[in-house]
C-alpha cells in the first residue's frame, strides 16, 4: 500500500476536495472554483492527471459546482455521485430559477443514467482505502432543503478516518444520526469538514457528542456575522501541522481563508502529516 492523499483547496467561498488513492485513483468531492483557479484544471496542467475516477457532487448550490464545466470539457468522471432529487423537485427548492453552474451540471449529467454501486461496495478497488456514503432523501425530509440532502463521505485508511458532508444543516444531521451505521462511522472520525463553511446554521451540537475529531477543516473567503469557527475548538484534540516555512504548530481548526490550501497525507503505517500553503 502506498499514501493516501486528501487535499481541501482554497476555493474561497466554495469546496473542493481531491482524494488521491494509494492506488492512484482520483477521486474529487465537489467542483467549486475561484476566479483565478480551476482545481480541475490544477490536477491536469500541473499534477498531470487524465482522470477522475469519480466525482462526488453533495449538493447543487452554486458555489459547489462553478468548476464543472472544466470538469465536463477535461475529465469527464467514470462515476458520478449527487443527491436524489427529481428535476421537479429542484425545481421547487431553486424556485427563484437556477443558476448557471447548476444549468451546466443538469446538462452535463444527463451522461450518467445508469445505476452503480455506492462508493463502498467491496467491487471497487480504493487501494486500502474504505468509504461510506450517506444521504437523506427528500421524502424523508419534513422541511426539505437541498443542504440537507448533501450526500456525506467517509474515507477510513491506516487508523484514520475523515468526514465530507457537504452542506448538511442541523435537520439534515439530526436525521443522519438516526441511523446507526451513521454514528458508528461518525464516531471513528479524526479529520472534520465543517458544514457549510462553517456557518452556524451548519453546526449541529449533537454531533459531537458521538465524534471527538483531532482536528477541524473549513473551506470558506471570510469570516461573517454567521461564522462559528470557534464552537469547533472544543470538540478537537489537535494536530500537528507545518507552514510554508516548515514550522511545526499544534492546530485545532484550519480554514482556507487563513492557511490557504490544506495538504493531509497518510502513509501505509498511518504516519500522517499536515501542510498549509499560508
Amino acid at each position: 500500500m502506498g499514501d493516501f492523499k486528501i487535499i481541501t483547496f482554497d476555493v474561497e467561498h466554495g469546496s473542493s476536495h481531491v482524494l488521491i488513492t494509494p492506488n492512484n485513483h482520483v477521486i474529487m468531492i465537489d467542483a467549486g472554483s475561484r476566479e483565478d483557479f480551476s482545481p480541475a484544471l490544477h490536477l491536469k496542467n500541473t499534477w498531470g492527471y487524465t482522470q477522475l475516477r469519480w466525482l462526488t457532487v453533495t449538493h447543487h448550490d452554486s458555489d459547489h459546482l462553478t468548476d464543472i464545466a472544466n470538469i465536463a470539457e477535461h475529465f469527464r468522471p467514470l462515476t458520478l455521485e449527487q443527491p436524489t432529487v427529481e428535476l421537479h423537485q429542484l425545481t421547487e427548492l431553486y424556485s427563484e430559477g437556477f443558476s448557471t453552474p447548476l444549468e451546466v451540471f443538469l446538462e452535463f449529467k444527463k451522461d450518467y443514467n445508469r445505476p452503480v454501486p455506492p462508493m463502498g461496495d467491496s467491487s471497487y478497488d480504493w487501494g486500502g482505502v474504505q468509504f461510506a456514503t450517506f444521504k437523506n432523501e427528500y421524502h424523508e425530509l419534513e422541511n426539505p432543503k437541498i443542504n440537507d440532502m448533501s450526500v456525506v463521505t467517509f474515507a477510513h485508511y491506516q487508523g484514520w478516518t475523515f468526514i465530507f458532508p457537504g452542506d448538511l444543516e442541523s435537520q439534515g444531521w439530526l436525521k443522519l444520526l438516526e441511523k446507526q451505521e451513521f454514528k458508528d462511522w461518525l464516531s471513528r472520525v479524526d479529520v472534520f469538514v465543517a458544514s457549510h463553511h462553517g456557518r452556524e446554521s451548519g453546526f449541529c451540537k449533537e454531533v459531537f457528542d458521538t465524534c471527538k475529531p483531532h482536528i477541524t477543516i473549513i473551506s470558506d473567503k471570510s469570516t461573517s456575522d454567521t461564522s462559528c469557527t470557534d464552537s469547533y475548538y472544543p470538540s478537537c484534540k489537535g494536530l500537528d501541522v507545518r507552514n510554508p516555512l516548515n514550522e511545526k504548530n499544534k492546530r485545532y481548526v484550519l480554514t482556507t481563508r487563513e492557511d490557504g490550501a490544506i495538504h493531509i497525507n497518510i502513509d501505509s503505517e498511518g504516519r500522517y502529516s499536515i501542510s498549509t500553503t499560508v
